[in-house]
């Protein structure tokens, strides 16, 4: 059955926020590199690794350096795209998913993009207050979607991107929603971690939440459940979380 068009954004929310990693595209070539005589530097494509995550609507967040050439890249012109490889633990690449999201990158000083940000990245703490770092934020204009072979679609924003009303909603609890789980419900974490990822150990935690689904993180282990369905109030993420619990209870 062919997927509707909604359900192919939520796949592809999926796999962005589960990758801690994206490829980033801006235009302009490093210095060195721009001495050549074949062109001018800023109308090169330029390409990089860049730790990523997503606020509550699924809009990617970058944490970058002002000297890195991405970042000047981005101060002249706005206009980037990410590439999210789910690929790379495949024998066959090719026939899995990968997204490439393209927009605007802006700069943002938001404590919740940072709080996120660090809550995926932990050991970006060490930098991420030095004075030339600061967190940005990509509008996505849309996506281009590439889940197997032959199964490509292209997004638009307004699909790709949750209500950020709604999502603002969420903002209100989503802390809260941690710290609860964490302190009094340890061991229904280790459940889901355990059951639900197969993931092994102790001492698993909840280290942020969305609308879509719950991060955990043991050490530098990290593993994403997600929601059936997305979720913007306290009662609902509660008896979505007590539903988790029991298939993890139940093995499945």
């Amino acid at each position: 059955m062919e997927k509707s068009t909604h359900q192919i954004a939520v796949d592809a929310r999926r796999l962005i926020r589960s990758e801690g990693t994206a490829v980033l595209a801006t235009r302009g070539l490093p210095q060195k590199l721009s001495a050549s005589d074949e062109c001018e530097a800023e109308d090169w494509p330029y390409a990089s690794l860049v730790e990523v995550t997503c606020d509550l609507a699924g809009r990617p967040l970058l944490l970058l350096s002002g000297l890195a050439v991405h970042t000047q890249n981005i101060i002249r012109d706005t206009r980037v795209s990410l590439l999210f490889d789910g690929t790379r633990d495949s024998i066959s690449p090719l026939t899995d998913g990968r997204v490439t999201i393209v927009g605007r990158a802006e700069k943002m000083d938001i404590a919740g993009h940072r709080n996120r940000f660090l809550a995926r990245h932990p050991k970006a703490v060490e930098y991420a207050d030095f004075a030339d770092f600061g967190f940005w934020r990509v509008e996505p204009v849309g996506a281009h979607f590439i889940a197997g072979f032959g199964r490509i679609n292209s997004i638009p924003a307004r699909e790709l991107v949750l209500d950020p009303v709604e999502t603002q909603h969420f903002a209100d609890i989503a802390d809260s929603v941690v710290e609860h789980m964490n302190a009094d419900h340890r061991d229904a974490v280790e459940l889901l971690a355990r059951n639900l990822l197969g993931r092994d150990g102790s001492g698993w935690e909840i280290s942020s939440c969305d609308p879509e689904g719950v991060d955990l993180r043991h050490g530098d282990e990290f593993g994403r459940i997600e929601f059936e369905e997305p979720v913007f109030d306290s009662d609902t993420v509660r008896r979505t979380l007590v539903q988790m619990t029991r298939r993890a209870r139940l093995g499945r």
